[in-house]
């Protein structure tokens, strides 16, 4: 049995579904990683999986039980962590008091607590040097290793980190891929959203390809990474936007297009669904989630304003 179990999931924001039936898994102290281009749907199956979002339909199991719909906090507590995009961390707070606070929500005995951040010390020397130092004056590289430190402090059996490299110089993202491979030896499962291909490839057991919402690929990182036009082509790490909406059947609305703003492809197949729901025209939809979207910002003196 794999340690996670995802059978037909589908998922979206509001009533508006971003993918469609996601299967995949993974296995006691693998790594796998999940490619695409932006918009594909990779981080909405991680928010999914983790109860950040509601589950449309579809299957999860972890470790044996069924999470689909638990709290985010319990399917935490049952030992699958999530970092996500942007890292979460608290600007403010002190590098060690981060990771004390993470020992606290954890609910880790004191004793162990000084026990994980000795292991992690070892593991991230940097963060014992910078313990006394704000989160929000670290480096990104730094930011993200405290990221995944708070992380460990619940001793995950399965950790899901989205876009670790983002922003980070290439020779930090090694580093950090290196990590990656030392949480494997040490049996903690991972999954890997990266823009990176080529490494996340590299470090990878498996690997699952996300287009428009689908899984369009699904097997050996390494059979992946020996495709050369794959990881160097258009499809991923080179893909510009413009690219992007391309994939998604060239639907550029007039209200975006004059904006030069192209729509994910996962989002475009959500409001086809929706609209052939609801006998609706797309373009009606996203003008009235456009004119919502600038009812609700605020204007640069701080009052609500079109």
């Amino acid at each position: 049995m794999a340690l996670l179990e995802v059978e037909g999931l589908r998922a979206g924001y509001e009533r508006l579904p971003v993918i469609f039936g996601i299967s995949l898994e993974v296995g006691e102290a693998e790594v796998v990683t999940l490619l695409g281009l932006n918009g594909a749907g990779k981080t909405t199956t991680l928010r999914a999986i983790s109860g950040m979002i509601p589950v449309m339909g579809g299957k999860i199991r972890f470790d044996g039980k069924d999470i689909a719909g638990l709290p985010a906090d319990q399917i935490a507590r049952r030992g699958l962590l999530h970092i996500p995009e942007g890292r979460g961390i608290f600007p403010s707070l002190r590098v060690d008091e981060s990771l004390r606070l993470a020992a606290a929500m954890a609910r880790v005995p004191a004793a162990d607590a000084r026990s994980r951040l000795e292991e992690i010390y070892a593991t991230f020397p940097r963060l014992q040097e910078r313990g006394s130092q704000a989160a929000g004056t670290l480096s990104g590289g730094e930011q993200q290793m405290l990221a995944m430190a708070r992380a460990l402090m619940w001793r995950p059996k399965l950790m899901m980190v989205d876009e670790m490299s983002q922003g980070l110089a290439p020779t930090i993202v090694n580093r950090l891929m290196e990590t990656v491979s030392a949480f494997k030896a040490a049996g903690t499962a991972i999954v890997l959203v990266e823009q990176f291909v080529a490494q996340a490839l590299q470090v990878a057991d498996r690997a699952y390809v996300i287009e428009k919402g689908e899984v369009a690929y699904s097997g050996s990182a390494a059979e992946l990474a020996a495709d050369e036009n794959f990881v160097k082509g258009s499809y991923l790490g080179d893909a510009s936007l413009e690219q992007a909406a391309v994939a998604g059947d060239g639907l550029r609305v007039q209200a975006l297009a004059d904006m030069n703003v192209p729509l994910p492809p996962a989002l475009i197949r959500g409001l086809q669904e929706r609209a052939g729901q609801e006998g609706r025209d797309v373009e009606e939809l996203i003008q009235e989630a456009l004119e919502e979207l600038l009812d609700d910002r605020p204007n640069v003196e701080g009052h609500r304003g079109s």
